[in-house]
C-alpha cells in the first residue's frame, strides 16, 4: 500500500486531509515557523476516506511533542534567530544539470523560479544532449542556458562552475524541488565564514510504490537528518571521513566558489554519464573535509525528491551505488587524501564487511535481492573505474574552442 506524503505548518491552521482510499497512511513534514521539526505518520487503519483536523494534530502533538516545545519555547526567548533583511543575503548562482529529460526539468526549473530568494541566478547546463528539445523550452525562461558537450555529469558541474557568476554555487538535480526558501537555508548555512560546503534534508516528493517505500524508509534515502550539523575535517576520524555519504549529496549542495581553487573541481571519471554511474558529490565533501575545511548540514536548506518507481529501477540504483562507492573509495586512493592502509581497512571492514556482507546475511526489511544489486556493483566497481578513467583522459584531451562554440544563451526574460 502507498503512504501520502505532505507537508503542515504547525502555527497555520490544520486541515482534513482527504482523498485517503489508496493510502495506508500519512507521513507529515511538521514545520514550525518554516522550519522541519520531524516526520509525523498518521495511520489509515481501517482504510478511510477522511482523517480529521483533530486527529492529524493530536497525533503531531503526540508524536513531536518535545520538538514542538523546544521551537516554542526558543521562540518565546529570543533563541530563535531572526529571519536575515534581503540586503544581507549573499548572491547564489544555482546549476542544474541536465540531459534529454525536459520534462522532468520543467518541473524543477518551475520550483527554482519560485524561490524566496532575492538575488540569484539559474543556469542550466545541458549535458551532451541528444536532441534540441531542452534548449527550445529554456530559451522561454529567465534562466541561462549553457551546453557542456562532453558527457558525464561532473563535466557539467565543472562547466557551471566555470559559469557561475557569484561566490555561491548550489546545485541541485532536474528529478528534484527545491522547497521555496531552500537558498535562504543555504544562506544561512554559510553564515559561518569557515564554511565551505552545505547540504540539506533531502525529503521523499512521493511514496507510491513499494520500491519507493523500501528506498526511503528501509534502505536509508538520502538525508534525512533534521537537526543542523557543523563537520570540521581536522577533528574527524578516518572512518568519519570516508563515510563522506553522510555530509552531502549532489540533489542539495552548494559551496564557496573558493574551495574550488583549494582542492580542485569535481572529478570527472566519477559520477553518471560514466561507468562509474555516481559518487562525484560525496568524493567532493570528501576531499574538502579530508583537506581540513568544514562544512555544514542545515535541514531547513530541503528539496523534495522523486526517488525511482519500480522495483527494476530500485535495484539498478543500488547496483549503481556499489559500483559508485567502489569507485570514490579507489579515488580516494588515488589521491591519497587519507593513508592508503586507513583506505583499505575502510574498504574491507566498513564497507564490504559492515555494510554489504553483514547486510546479506541480515538483510532486515530490505530485500535481500536488492544487498545482492549492490554487492555486485561493488564488485564491480575496479573495472568501471578504470574504464571511466580512459573516458575522462580522452575527454580531457578536446581542447576548450572545440567544445565550447555555442555561447551561453542570454534569454528574453533577462538573467536573475
Amino acid at each position: 500500500m502507498a503512504i501520502k506524503v505532505m507537508e503542515i505548518e504547525f502555527t497555520e491552521q490544520i486541515n482534513p486531509i482527504r482523498q485517503l482510499e489508496q493510502y495506508e497512511g500519512v507521513r507529515i513534514l511538521v514545520r514550525y515557523r518554516g522550519r522541519p521539526l520531524g516526520w509525523a505518520y498518521v495511520s489509515n487503519n481501517p482504510w478511510e476516506q477522511t482523517i480529521s483536523a483533530e486527529r492529524v494534530r493530536q497525533t503531531i502533538v503526540d508524536q513531536l511533542g518535545k520538538e514542538l516545545v523546544q521551537s516554542t519555547l526558543g521562540e518565546q526567548f529570543g533563541a530563535v534567530s531572526e529571519a536575515v533583511a534581503d540586503r544581507h543575503l549573499p548572491p547564489i548562482s544555482v546549476v542544474i544539470c541536465t540531459r534529454d529529460r525536459t520534462d522532468l526539468l520543467k518541473g524543477a526549473l518551475e520550483a527554482l523560479l519560485a524561490l524566496d530568494y532575492p538575488h540569484r541566478e539559474i543556469i542550466v547546463v545541458d549535458n551532451a544532449p541528444a536532441n534540441s528539445s531542452t534548449a527550445e523550452f529554456v530559451a522561454r525562461l529567465p534562466v541561462r542556458y549553457i551546453k557542456e558537450e562532453r558527457p558525464g555529469l561532473d563535466w557539467a558541474r565543472n562547466r557551471g562552475i566555470a559559469e557561475a557568476r557569484h561566490e555561491i554555487i548550489a546545485f541541485t538535480d532536474d528529478d528534484v524541488r527545491p522547497d521555496r526558501g531552500w537558498l535562504r537555508g543555504i544562506a544561512a548555512g554559510f553564515a559561518d565564514p569557515e564554511i565551505m560546503a552545505v547540504s540539506g534534508l533531502v525529503a521523499p516528493a512521493e511514496l507510491e510504490t513499494e520500491a519507493q517505500i523500501q528506498f526511503e524508509l528501509r534502505y536509508g534515502g538520502m538525508l534525512q537528518y533534521l537537526h543542523s550539523f557543523k563537520f570540521d575535517g581536522s577533528k574527524l576520524s578516518m572512518r568519519e571521513l570516508l563515510w563522506a555519504s553522510k555530509y552531502g549529496v549532489g540533489a542539495n549542495m552548494a559551496f564557496r566558489r573558493q574551495v574550488f581553487e583549494a582542492v580542485g573541481n569535481f572529478d570527472v571519471a566519477l559520477d553518471v554519464g560514466t561507468a562509474t554511474c555516481g559518487a562525484g558529490d560525496i568524493e567532493m565533501f570528501h576531499r574538502i573535509l579530508a583537506k581540513g575545511y568544514s562544512t555544514f548540514y542545515e535541514p531547513r536548506a530541503f528539496v523534495w525528491h522523486r526517488h525511482r518507481r519500480s522495483a527494476e529501477a530500485l535495484s539498478r540504483q543500488l547496483q549503481d551505488n556499489g559500483r559508485s562507492f567502489g569507485a570514490y573509495v579507489l579515488t580516494c586512493d588515488r589521491n591519497r587524501t587519507v593513508p592508503r592502509w586507513e583506505i583499505w581497512k575502510f574498504a574491507m571492514f566498513q564497507w564490504l564487511g559492515w555494510w554489504l556482507v553483514r547486510r546479506l546475511g541480515a538483510p532486515g526489511l530490505l530485500p535481500r535481492k536488492l544487498v545482492v544489486s549492490e554487492l555486485l556493483g561493488a564488485l564491480d566497481s575496479p573495472f568501471a573505474y578504470r574504464k571511466a578513467q580512459l573516458q575522462a583522459q580522452q575527454l580531457g584531451e578536446i581542447e576548450p574552442e572545440e567544445q565550447l562554440q555555442s555561447e551561453p544563451q542570454e534569454v528574453a526574460g533577462g538573467v536573475r
